[in-house]
């Protein structure tokens, strides 16, 4: 009995022999005869058959413990909440294995009948009846992967404008693990949440956008073979209701919501790529209805109604999408994009710096342009590139960036579409030298500012101008650049880095390699130095430009010649 009194951490170092304390003992009082005997015949029979029966001590000492509260474990924790089981602290057998004192109880009654087996994990202990496993090896098997994503996860409150199930499940997981993330282009860290916050966060409260938004996921997964296109027909066709359904509320507000308007564009998307040849078999003869150009129209008006793009700031984001469409459109084309000039003016007018920032611009780019007596409305966009070269200079150089990377985004593509604007607006105005400088600022802005892609990536939106910049160049005379040489160096450079693994690369590789011969630049990093003066994005170019001359050392020693421009045709 002084045993009993010990410490539990004394009783638990002491030899297996021993008698040791347990916080909770399960017994069958009408078979224990005494507690002496009781302790001996439960201590022997556990350790025989794995503590399958545990022998309540009817000890005196033991039920002056039962009584008292103080002998509460914190080891109850877990343990299955049996009514007629006191909370109790009395002498046990030994432990043959540290933790088994958490393993559900069996009833010995129960044992008697069934036949058990034995564990296939660990061949020792026996299975409870209708088990594989015995109650140890069940404690540590790994749990079974659910069959289903957590819905809970996304929806833990049950607010989701649909509902929520599996297939759902996997695509808002793909949305937020792959189409989320670098929607920002030039948002190398993703810094940004408004993909969660203002995106995702409208589509939470908005049946029709969320449909709109989970059939824009549907058909990304489905594109890229990884789920079948039927789920993003399904979504689309709840959108389009769930549309209609606001356009038609009494209420103009919700039909120009930025909810709504959302899921317009979404549809917009869609429909751009089932218009692709490779959905060609959705669009039988004699149905086929220009979808792409009844939600384009609907889009325009909504943002008619609600003031103009500038005036839908309540959705940044959304602002953005509608913007880079655009000026994608545009870019594609060579045109004007749909936009509003007021709304091109607004944004380019849009501050964009924090307070106290400064960007540190190249003035040798809007020196040049003097010297060559470019027009001043040119010059202005000159000025603005240079902006954003700083901007982005500082952005991807350091690391606690003050600045905004979706302002960066759009303010490039502002400045595309003045580009563009410029270009068309004096049409048979402009001379081949201007010409050249706006359409390589154009391809130096989208190249600086576009997602990351490979070394031989063909880009479809420079193909309209790298053929108008050919053209460009190939007017222009000796006496046009001989003032000012860097200038001619960094529209070329540009023009050969932007074609690279097209069929003009070849001719803006060799136009380099004349350059250089011309004016003695001997290697790569001497080339590099040269282009830094009038403006350079070094963490987007630096390497594009080792590649560069690669193709011009590669050129020379094949001697290969093309037709050079009128500049070199004194060498």
């Amino acid at each position: 009995m002084a045993s009993q009194r010990e410490p539990a951490t004394a009783q638990r170092g002491s030899p297996p022999a021993a008698t040791v304390q347990q916080e909770f003992l399960f017994v069958d009082a009408a078979k224990a005869k005494s507690s002496k005997q009781g302790r001996r015949n439960a201590r022997s029979f556990v350790m025989q058959k794995a503590r399958r029966e545990r022998p309540w001590s009817t000890s005196k000492h033991a039920a002056k413990q039962r009584k008292s509260p103080e002998n509460t474990s914190p080891t109850t924790i877990g343990t299955p909440d049996l009514s007629t089981t006191p909370i109790t602290s009395t002498p046990s057998p030994p432990i043959v294995f540290p933790g088994t004192e958490y393993f559900p109880l069996v009833d010995s009654s129960n044992l008697l009948v069934v036949k058990q087996e034995l564990c296939s994990e660990c061949q020792i202990f026996l299975c409870r009846p209708g088990k594989h496993l015995c109650p140890r090896c069940m404690l540590f098997q790994p749990p079974a992967p659910n069959e289903e994503p957590d819905n809970s996860l996304f929806d833990p409150f049950g607010t989701m404008s649909v509902e929520m199930n599996g297939d759902v499940s996997v695509l808002l997981d793909y949305f937020a693990t792959e189409m989320a993330p670098g929607i920002i282009a030039v948002d190398i860290r993703n810094t940004s949440h408004l993909m969660r916050s203002h995106w995702f966060g409208t589509a939470i409260s908005n049946q029709g956008f969320m449909h709109s938004l989970l059939s824009t996921i549907a058909l990304h997964r489905h594109v890229f073979g990884r789920g079948p296109l039927d789920t993003a027909l399904y979504h689309r066709a709840h959108a389009i209701a769930s549309v209609n359904s606001a356009l038609a509320n009494p209420d103009m507000a919700a039909g120009i919501s930025d909810a709504n308007i959302g899921a317009v564009f979404n549809l917009l998307s869609v429909e751009e790529t089932l218009a692709s040849p490779y959905f060609g078999y959705l669009r039988p003869d004699g149905d086929n209805p220009d979808q792409r150009a009844i939600h384009l129209r609907g889009l325009l008006k909504m943002v008619e109604l609600r003031g103009g793009l500038m005036a839908m700031d309540s959705n940044r984001i959304l602002q953005a999408f509608i913007l880079w469409h655009a000026t994608a459109h545009a870019v594609a084309s060579f045109d004007t994009p749909y936009l509003s000039t007021s709304d091109l003016l607004l944004a380019a007018c849009n501050p964009r710096h924090p307070p106290g920032y400064q960007p540190q611009i190249c003035r040798h780019l809007l020196d040049c342009c003097a010297v060559l007596h470019i027009q001043e409305s040119l010059t202005t966009l000159v000025e603005s590139a240079l902006i954003l070269i700083a901007d982005l200079n500082a952005w991807f150089s350091e690391t606690n960036s003050p600045l905004d990377p979706l302002d960066m985004q759009n303010f490039s593509c502002v400045l595309e579409c003045m580009l563009l604007k410029w270009l068309r607006d004096r049409e048979h105005m402009v001379c081949p030298r201007e010409d050249a400088l706006c359409v390589a600022l154009l391809i130096f802005t989208i190249r600086v500012t576009e997602a990351f892609k490979g070394r031989n990536h063909v880009h479809m939106l420079h193909f309209q101008a790298s053929d108008r910049l050919e053209k460009a160049l190939s007017a222009t005379s000796c006496t046009d650049w001989r003032v000012c040489p860097d200038l001619l160096l960094w529209i070329l450079a540009i023009g050969a880095i932007s074609a690279e693994g097209s069929v003009r690369h070849p001719w803006f590789a060799y136009q380099v390699s004349l350059a250089c011969a011309e004016f003695e630049i001997p290697s790569a990093e001497a080339l590099l130095d040269r282009l830094r003066l009038c403006g350079w994005v070094s963490f987007k170019l630096d390497n594009a430009v080792g590649y560069l001359w690669e193709h011009v050392i590669n050129l020379r020693l094949e001697d290969r010649n093309f037709l050079p421009i009128q500049a070199f045709a004194y060498t």
